[in-house]
């Protein structure tokens, strides 16, 4: 495919109105999450199933006589055998379909994240693409509440879980654009920029004084001695230095020598990085605690409607339709008021235009797929992005892995009712969003940094398969058999996982190349959904081996616990800025290069593009 590109626009400095936006899509999505994705979905695409499912070995139906009510689709425990639904000649448990339907969205969302996420690098992509998978996504969660037979429900499930992602990753490349353009620290790098173009100037001052005074010191040294030629150059040099010496508001300042200018520079560069890191933190964790905040208040919402409708179907189906124009509603409110901050387009042929804007998305889409492996070996090539990114692997598959397992846990081996299932939902993002906004306080009290932070939560995080371990192995410890210990062990997670949700997003922002946000938090969403099959297919062999799930807990210590060595000993964070700056540069020139190199051959383009 022919590349070239677009001057860089100039990005607009973030407003307070931009940030709250940013916000406003974090309060509707999360409630997707919360209500739907993660609670309502599951329990309502079991209970459809269980209606249209058989029991196993018998053509005796799940549910006895066909009702509204969830309650009556449980089995009492080794009474009757597990319920099964066929698709032709293909049984499945109806607890294992939903598993089923959450790898094949994994999978298609992978797909899709590739597909968009250089797309929304370049041009006006980004902010379109947050706008269509939001609406996509919000009118199938809507659809969901009003479809009376499993399949066209599971469908529609995966068409909202794809949505949600690819809009996402959208949403989380936005954030490293807003805290660059913050207007304090837009002016600290104007400074930066400023001192370091002096003391390229003084540099060149010296070099062509040093090559001067070589020739007139070839000259005085026939008549006067070698030390008084050098005293005589170097007050020469002095005074040439200190006649334009200014400091970076553009004032004289005689006594400023090249050396001050560098421990300037050095110390306005430490400054920025810090600001810029607890900037990017208190966004990002305002963002998630946001996000909480809307699931929250629909969860209750929900609860209200459950009590008030003794917990039937109905009541379900109506929480998961009030998710979807909640995430409708909210997001448009981030569609009208996000700037679209377009990167530098891809010039395409004349021909191309012409055939209209779905051909010139097309070509996009190519792009993108042409540039995975580009992606990688970029990847590879910032170690300390790289070494985050297999340390996300495992955490993100360790933290979904308990989301996901829980609430059917909760349902098939505890036997909660569906009130206890939606108040378990709720205590999650309770205690998470208590946990968000509290960490970032516990950081500025204890002056850790982003790396300092997400150590600490990951150690934190790891004593919740320790306590499930150690009852396998102490017989007087609990064994997570009532629903107290459940509901307590859901509040430790709960107000664990917000912050180490929003500490590790601030962590990897602060790693990735300008001009590639998109590009890399797709390949940030794609090492989290690609890892999202293998505790579930992990969790499930276990349980089929041992007929104990409790026993899943040995694997998510040794999951949770990897991350640990490989963040602590791989992620070196200032040299992972450093390294990010070096590879925005090395991109920018590739694409002036590109640019200017238009009409050379095809061959020619693609390996200056390889060298991105």
């Amino acid at each position: 495919m022919r590349v070239s590109f677009s001057p860089a626009p100039v990005e607009p400095a973030t407003n307070k109105k931009e940030i709250w936006a940013w916000y406003s899509y974090a309060f509707a999505s999360e409630a997707y999450v919360v209500v739907a994705l993660t609670s309502f979905i599951p329990i309502t695409l079991e209970a459809l199933a269980s209606q249209e499912g058989h029991l196993y070995g018998t053509n005796e139906p799940c549910v006895a006589k066909p009702s509204n009510s969830t309650t009556t689709t449980a089995p009492q425990e080794g009474a009757r055998p597990r319920c099964m639904i066929s698709f032709g000649h293909i049984e499945v448990d109806t607890a294992s379909f939903v598993m089923y339907l959450t790898s094949l969205a994994v999978l298609l969302q992978a797909l899709t994240v590739v597909s968009i996420s250089s797309m929304a690098d370049h041009g006006s992509y980004r902010k379109k693409q947050l706008v269509v998978f939001s609406a996509l996504g919000s009118v199938a969660t809507m659809l969901i509440g009003v479809m009376p037979y499993v399949w066209m429900a599971g469908a529609l499930s995966v068409i909202a879980n794809v949505s949600f992602g690819a809009g996402i990753v959208c949403f989380n490349a936005y954030l490293p654009l807003l805290v660059r353009n913050i207007e304090q620290l837009r002016h600290k790098r104007e400074q930066l920029t400023k001192i370091e173009g002096e003391i390229e100037g003084e540099n060149e001052r010296r070099l062509a004084d040093r090559r001067n005074g070589d020739d007139i010191g070839l000259a005085l040294s026939d008549r006067i001695g070698v030390t008084e030629v050098a005293a005589a150059l170097e007050d020469e040099g002095d005074r040439r230095s200190r006649s334009n010496e200014t400091l970076v508001t553009g004032q004289p300042v005689p006594n400023l020598g090249l050396e001050q200018k560098k421990r300037l520079h050095s110390e306005i560069s430490e400054q920025l990085n810090e600001e810029k890191g607890q900037l990017m933190g208190q966004i990002s964790a305002r963002g998630f605690a946001s996000g909480y905040f809307g699931g929250i208040l629909l969860l209750l919402v929900c609860l209200y409607i459950s009590y008030l409708d003794k917990s039937s179907m109905w009541s379900l189906k109506f929480g998961i339709f009030l998710s979807g124009l909640w995430w409708c509603l909210f997001a448009g409110l981030a569609g009208v008021w996000l700037k679209e901050r377009p990167g530098r387009e891809l010039i395409l042929s004349e021909r191309d235009r012409k055939r209209g804007s779905l051909w010139v998305a097309s070509r996009y889409v190519v792009y993108s797929w042409s540039r995975v492996g580009g992606t990688i070996v970029q990847a590879r090539k910032l170690p300390n992005a790289f070494a985050f990114l297999i340390s996300w692997f495992f955490l993100s598959d360790g933290y979904t892995s308990i989301a996901n397992v829980a609430v059917l846990f909760a349902k098939t081996s505890l036997r909660l009712s569906q009130t206890l299932l939606i108040l378990l939902s709720l205590v999650v993002p309770i205690c998470a969003l208590i946990g968000t906004l509290a960490f970032p306080r516990l950081q500025r009290a204890i002056g850790y940094d982003q790396k300092q932070m997400v150590m600490l939560l990951l150690i934190l995080l790891v004593m919740v398969p320790v306590y499930g371990t150690l009852g396998l192995i102490l017989p007087f410890w609990p064994k997570l058999s009532t629903a107290k210990e459940l509901f307590a062990l859901a509040s430790y997670y709960g107000f664990l996982i917000g912050a180490i949700q929003s500490f590790c997003r601030s962590m990897f922002a602060d790693l990735v190349p300008k001009g590639r946000e998109s590009e890399f938090f797709g390949l940030y969403a794609i090492t989290d959904k690609g890892s999202s099959w293998l505790g579930p297919l992990a969790i499930a062999a276990i349980t089929d081996a041992t007929q104990e799930i409790r026993y899943a807990f040995i694997f998510l210590l040794v999951l949770l616990s990897l991350p640990i060595p490989i963040i602590y000993f791989g992620v070196d964070m200032h040299q992972g800025r450093l390294d990010a700056e070096k590879a925005s540069q090395e991109l920018l020139q590739s694409q002036e290069t590109l640019t200017e190199h238009g009409s050379t051959n095809e061959d020619e383009r693609e390996r200056l593009l390889s060298t991105v």
